[in-house]
């Protein structure tokens, strides 16, 4: 024994001694647990110290008081076994390694088999402490790594005497590994059993042992148990499987040694039916454990991928039924190359595949069943298949065309397939969103203000696979068409999609346009990916494309409200056209004259759905064609949109899309295309005078007119004037007379009747001869100033107006409301800007004295003119309509204005009778927000626009204070106490005394009333009103 042996025992000693005599004396309960473990953390620490001086000896040595610890397990406490196992592990690992003898081996391995799961006759992990069983079983991992597993059968058959042993040993691991108590138990039996199955070479014990491990790892790795499991002793026992399948049955058996002592031909023919038996159980596990494919850690997936590689590559003999079933999880964990783990997926199974002929076959054969069944599946309810059965078709076709194998006799198949999946697809869409798509076309205002920005929508919507949980199903469907068209099957796929729009409807139909624009859009990305990178020009005219163009023109040029053509059609239409749009860029200019009026007839559709398309494809083809906005795009090509809309005015064509597309022309535009609107203007009040028996025409021409007329108005000067310059327009207010004013009233008369200087006689005219020559920079002779002539713009308002008089007496109340709103409207643009120019206009003032009566007709029913309409809305519009005359119109309509007074004056009483009972009734909350209340407000914003713009007369004070000063006054309505301070502000302060007055009697009504003041005994004389 050399110095570090002699010395190592020196320092092993003393532990070993008091070791040895603590457990003696606990034997007896002489001592306590807490002693025993004090003296083997102190052995444990020396053991760490000397552990690279250990052999077989001292192992045998120290291993002598530890016995003694063992042999009391049934009554130590977890922790002593715990530190008690850590040095038996040292000591087999260190001290004894491939040096320790038979019999002590067995020995070890019946003592680490009861610690970790008891007794052989009755098996149960779940009573040992967790901390115990890990560390027992590794202590038994590090046994195997040591000549036991020699003694077991490494050079010769497993003796009898053996097989016991062996076969409880497998047991305790076996339930270790799934009952095991927690995770680390779990983890360290499999490392436990990896090492065993490695240890032995008997391949009869190896056969003997395989059901039972196999039959383990399927029930832990069973759908019905995973999920209490984690994810890393999944791991774990698909690598011991993948471990065990390959020593046991792959194609080159460790037996060679046992063999050259057998009847060869005896045992090849035991182990084909061994085998042959053995496939059809392991197909059976296999199959259960397959579902891991779908699990959502990279680890299993990774895991499960090598389980796979290995059986196709090392049991591809034995197991040559389970081929196809690893082949296609290979596929379905192949079929994410986007991300770095799929990626190097797809590298190893191409390797694979090129390995074998037989496997790009086999797959091949896959490929078939899974295009048979895709109609199917994408028709089923379940998402989660769905997507996973398109990600296997995606891969498959992408890993057979890299391997160059030929499907033509797949090509009509896959072509016919694909189209009945999407159309089934289509189906299931169009069952689940049908409510959906029935819901109101949005207020056009808010649809324009993203039309008309060049931050607009750059994708559309889905249209076919717009329900909740189809999302996945539309990627996956367009990953496949990707896939199938970078394969050889591309042009068969063209050819039947070009074939079937001309030989199919409905869904069918709608499927074959949106297949064709998902490889139109492919091929695009892939030439704008050119013309970046490469700058090559694109000359490849696209069949494909240009027959999807055609027929989208063809369904887009049919009337949008014709119910026979499905929206969706129509919506993939729009698409086509945009994705055209973008492919050609400048050069789609020219096609504009075909495809601008459709695009902008969709966006009036009363489908909300559609709309939102047709927006999103003018934004696309207004930034493709190189316009700043949809905007500019509209007015560059006006001439083509004016002259189809004339084609169907002219030819009295009374369907709503032309009516839709010049108000959609006119939203988009402004004011900039009004000027070329005349002739149109001229068509609509030709078909109105036919046609004005038909309301809902009527009303859909005069929206299109009322949005020129506001459009108008929005870039009138009279609508961008200042506030500043508006105070010039509105009439001084009343000034209470006093002294100094008569005083200058005075002074200016006496001025005016002073007798005036004569007037000095002009000189005689000197002799034209003698007279010098003239002045050639002298002034010219002043002229008077002639008003320049109306732009047309006004020149078309002004007839939109006076042609919009006629047709008041509709009895439709939505279009009276709109014509009273169309002529409100209106005045902005026709107003002079000054009050000088009133006077002077020779259209505005004639006009005025035209509307007013047809306007104040409204305000009254037919059958009494002092009773007030029970149209309450159009009785609103109609005041509001008059307020906006009188502001417009100043004192130029001052006697229209008091012949109306009384009238007002009688709906004044009227209304406000029913509030106050409707306050009485209802309360002033709720009576604030009716009819009657808002109707009020209107009168009481006339009644302020005529005294603050016409003025008002002595004569029509009174009937002015009665309007206002009352509820109005005192309730604090805008306006009303400025519009009375300017006609009389001392009226105004003695009403609000008299109010005073009477609030004051009411607060002292209970003191028995008001008493008048007395001062040194002279009483005051009471106040009277």
């Amino acid at each position: 024994m050399d110095d570090g042996k002699v010395k190592a025992f020196r320092i092993l000693k003393p532990p070993c001694v008091e070791l040895s005599q603590v457990a003696l004396h606990f034997k007896v309960n002489k001592t306590t647990a807490k002693e025993l473990l004090r003296n083997l953390d102190r052995l444990s620490e020396t053991l760490q110290a000397v552990s690279r001086s250990l052999d077989a000896k001292l192992a045998d040595y120290v291993f002598f008081p530890l016995s003694h610890v063992f042999s009391e397990s049934k009554r130590l406490p977890p922790r002593v076994l715990e530190r008690a196992l850590s040095s038996l592990r040292l000591l087999i690992s260190q001290g004894w390694k491939d040096q320790l003898s038979s019999e002590v081996g067995k020995q070890l391995l019946i003592l680490l088999s009861f610690l970790a799961g008891g007794s052989a006759s009755e098996s149960n992990s779940a009573q040992v402490d967790e901390d115990v069983a890990a560390i027992a079983f590794a202590c038994t991992t590090s046994l195997f790594h040591s000549s036991v597993a020699s003694s077991l059968g490494s050079h010769s058959s497993i003796s009898l005497e053996n097989i016991p042993l062996l076969g409880h040993t497998v047991t305790v691991i076996l339930d270790g590994i799934s009952n095991g108590s927690a995770t680390k138990v779990r983890l360290a039996a499999c490392t436990s059993l990896n090492a065993l199955v490695a240890g032995i070479e008997d391949e009869e014990a190896l056969r003997n042992i395989l059901p039972g491990i196999v039959s383990c790892l399927t029930k832990v790795l069973s759908s019905g148990t995973r999920s209490k499991i984690t994810y890393k002793v999944i791991q774990a026992c698909i690598q011991l499987l993948e471990q065990v399948l390959c020593k046991i049955i792959g194609d080159n058996p460790p037996s060679s040694t046992v063999l050259a002592h057998q009847d060869a031909k005896a045992d090849k023919k035991t182990g084909q039916t061994w085998a042959k038996a053995t496939a059809d159980q392991v197909k059976v596990a296999l199959s259960s454990i397959m579902a891991l494919r779908h699990h959502d850690r990279q680890e299993v997936q990774e895991a499960l991928f090598s389980l796979c590689v290995s059986i196709l590559s090392h049991c591809w003999n034995v197991l040559d039924n389970c081929t196809s079933m690893m082949l296609e999880s290979l596929v379905t964990l192949s079929s994410h190359p986007e991300t770095d783990e799929g990626s190097r997926r797809s590298r190893q199974l191409q390797r694979v595949l090129a390995s074998s002929p037989k496997l790009p076959n086999l797959l091949k054969d896959s490929l078939y069943n899974w295009t048979v069944a895709l109609p199917r599946v994408v028709s089923s309810n379940d998402e989660r298949k769905q997507r996973r059965s398109l990600e296997q078709l995606s891969t498959a076709f992408r890993l057979l065309s890299a391997q160059n194998i030929d499907l033509k006799a797949l090509d009509d198949l896959t072509a016919s397939n694909l189209h009945s999946g999407v159309t089934a697809a289509i189906q299931i869409s169009s069952t689940q969103t049908i409510n959906a798509v029935s819901e109101g076309s949005v207020e056009v205002s808010r649809l324009l203000q993203t039309a008309t920005s060049i931050r607009g929508k750059r994708s559309f919507a889905p249209v076919i696979f717009n329900s909740k949980g189809q999302g996945n199903v539309m990627l996956g469907l367009q990953t496949l068409v990707k896939q199938v068209d970078n394969s050889t099957m591309s042009s068969t796929l063209q050819q039947f999609l070009m074939g079937s729009l001309k030989s199919t409807t409905g869904n069918e139909l709608i499927a074959s346009l949106w297949l064709m624009l998902q490889l139109i859009a492919t091929h695009s990305l892939q030439d704008l990916e050119t013309d970046q990178w490469l700058n090559l020009p694109v000359e490849r005219l696209d069949s494909l494309a240009e027959d999807a163009y055609g027929f989208s023109l063809e369904i887009l040029e049919k009337s949008a409200y014709d119910d026979a053509i499905d929206w969706r059609l129509q919506a993939l239409s729009l698409e086509v056209v945009a994705l055209q749009a973008t492919s050609q860029k400048q050069d789609f200019r020219p096609e504009l004259v075909d495809a601008l009026y459709p695009i902008l007839e969709r966006m009036g559709s009363s489908n909300a759905a559609l709309q939102q398309h047709a927006v999103t494809c003018l934004s696309i083809v207004s930034r493709a064609c190189g316009y700043s906005s949809a905007s500019e795009l509209v007015v560059d090509n006006a001439d083509y949109l004016v002259n189809a809309i004339a084609v169907k005015l002219n030819t009295f064509d009374i369907s709503p899309q032309a009516s839709q597309v010049m108000l959609m022309m006119v939203r988009l535009c402004g004011s900039a295309i009004i000027p070329y609107l005349d002739d149109l203007i001229e068509s609509v009040f030709a078909i109105l005078g036919c046609y004005h028996g038909y309301p809902r025409l009527v009303e859909s021409l005069f929206e299109v007119l009322n949005a020129v007329v506001e459009e108008a108005a929005k870039s009138s000067p009279r609508t961008i004037q200042s506030a500043t310059e508006m105070t010039e327009t509105l009439r001084e207010p009343y000034k209470m007379t006093t002294i100094n004013d008569v005083v200058t009233r005075l002074q200016a008369s006496k001025v005016k009747s002073e007798p005036t200087p004569p007037v000095p006689s002009p000189p005689t005219e000197p002799d034209p001869s003698t007279s010098p020559a003239p002045v050639l920079d002298a002034a010219p002779p002043t002229t008077t100033e002639e008003s320049p002539p109306p732009s047309k713009t006004h020149t078309l308002i002004h007839t939109i107006t006076q042609q919009t008089i006629h047709h008041l007496s509709t009895p439709s109340v939505p279009l009276r409301r709109l014509l009273l709103t169309l002529i409100a409207s209106s005045l902005p643009t026709l107003s002079p800007l000054s009050p000088t120019q009133v006077d002077k206009d020779a259209t505005f003032l004639p006009l005025l004295a035209t509307l007013w009566p047809h306007i104040t007709r409204q305000l009254f029913s037919t059958s009494s003119p002092t009773t007030p309409p029970s149209d309450l809305p159009t009785l609103i519009t109609a005041l509001q309509t008059l307020s906006n005359l009188c502001q417009f119109g100043g004192s130029f309509l001052l006697s229209r204005v008091s012949d109306l007074l009384p009238s007002l004056l009688t709906l004044h009483i009227h209304l406000e009778r029913s509030l106050l009972y409707e306050e009485h009734t209802l309360g002033r909350s709720r009576a604030s927000r009716s009819l009657k209340s808002k109707t009020w407000d209107a009168l009481l914003g006339l009644v302020v626009t005529v005294v603050t713009y016409v003025g008002i007369t002595r004569e029509m004070e009174d009937g002015v204070f009665e309007i206002l000063a009352g509820e109005a006054l005192g309730r604090g309505r805008v306006g009303v106490r400025s519009a009375l301070e300017g006609v009389n502000p001392d009226a105004v302060w003695l009403l609000e005394q008299t109010r005073r007055s009477e609030e004051d009697k009411e607060s002292e009504g209970d003191k028995g009333g008001w008493e008048n003041p007395l001062v040194d005994g002279w009483e005051f004389v009471g106040l009277a009103f």
